[in-house]
């Protein structure tokens, strides 16, 4: 399996897995993403038809720590062929973003204010019994939640990164959940890698903006929560964004000689506007 790393797109960085010389009776494929010590399926990658060959992008990979991807074969009748051999990359990035899981097109590039201090709680939900004639008491717990209560600030240096911030907090039928990946500028912040956070209320905070800046503060409030559904996707690249490229099919035949090659022109995404 072939990882190659791209990150000169319209959107935020994210690694292509691509996955060559598939045997011929692999007719799906899920492909998995170890890191930090969790493992997630990879969105848009979740029983998915190939053959021969198979290319995703991976928006959701944490920055700065090795990731290890594998993948899982299955033939036409739903049965596992087994695993491919896994692969290792490390996506350097020292700036933070963010981004709807569902519209990785509109992440954005934030930095954390210095508003408040950080204040991390993972909670373990439970109670002390004490049954009589016992001295000391009895704990009864559930599992322990993941990160509850989070209060942060990001700021955007741009209105159109505000309005992207916005956007993404549950406009156009989206979930309002938000995928915050760390970059090595805040790196040290003991957040999970990626935090998935429900940001269920946001608040814009002007700081320069009134009197000719560009400077605004979000502060969100919310819990980390599973993401959506990883079979939902919404692909980078699209029919318009060739249509927009290419003048004709005889130009786009012309420069890709495979449809595998036209399925991997994410240089193009966002062409269509």
């Amino acid at each position: 399996m072939a990882i190659t790393l791209l990150t000169d797109v319209t959107a935020a960085p994210f690694v292509e897995v691509f996955v060559d010389d598939l045997i011929p009776e692999a007719a799906w494929i899920t492909v998995y993403r170890l890191a930090g010590g969790r493992e997630f399926l990879m969105r848009g990658a979740v029983r998915a038809p190939t053959a021969g060959a198979f290319t995703r992008i991976d928006f959701e990979i944490p920055f700065n720590i090795p990731v290890t991807y594998r993948a899982e074969l299955f033939d036409a009748a739903g049965e596992s062929l087994g695993f491919t051999e896994s692969a290792t990359t490390t996506l350097i990035c020292a700036d933070t973003w963010m981004h709807n899981p569902l519209n990785p097109s509109g992440g954005v590039k934030v930095f954390f204010g210095e508003d408040r201090g950080w204040s991390v709680t993972r909670p373990t939900p439970g109670v002390v019994s004490r049954p009589l004639g016992r001295r000391v008491g009895v704990v009864l717990s559930e599992p322990r939640y993941g990160v509850t209560g989070l209060d942060m600030v990001v700021r955007t240096s741009t209105d159109e990164d505000a309005d992207k911030v916005q956007a993404m907090m549950g406009d156009n039928g989206m979930p309002p959940i938000v995928c915050i990946r760390l970059g090595s500028n805040d790196g040290r912040l003991r957040l999970p890698q990626p935090l998935f956070l429900s940001a269920l209320s946001v608040t814009e905070m002007d700081m320069d903006h009134r009197w000719g800046g560009s400077e605004l503060a979000h502060s969100l409030s919310g819990d980390e929560v599973d993401p959506p559904i990883p079979g939902l996707f919404v692909p980078l690249l699209t029919r318009a964004d060739l249509n927009a490229f290419y003048a004709t099919r005889a130009a786009l035949n012309a420069d890709n000689l495979l449809r595998l090659d036209v399925n991997r022109r994410y240089d193009l995404a966002g062409t269509a506007g």
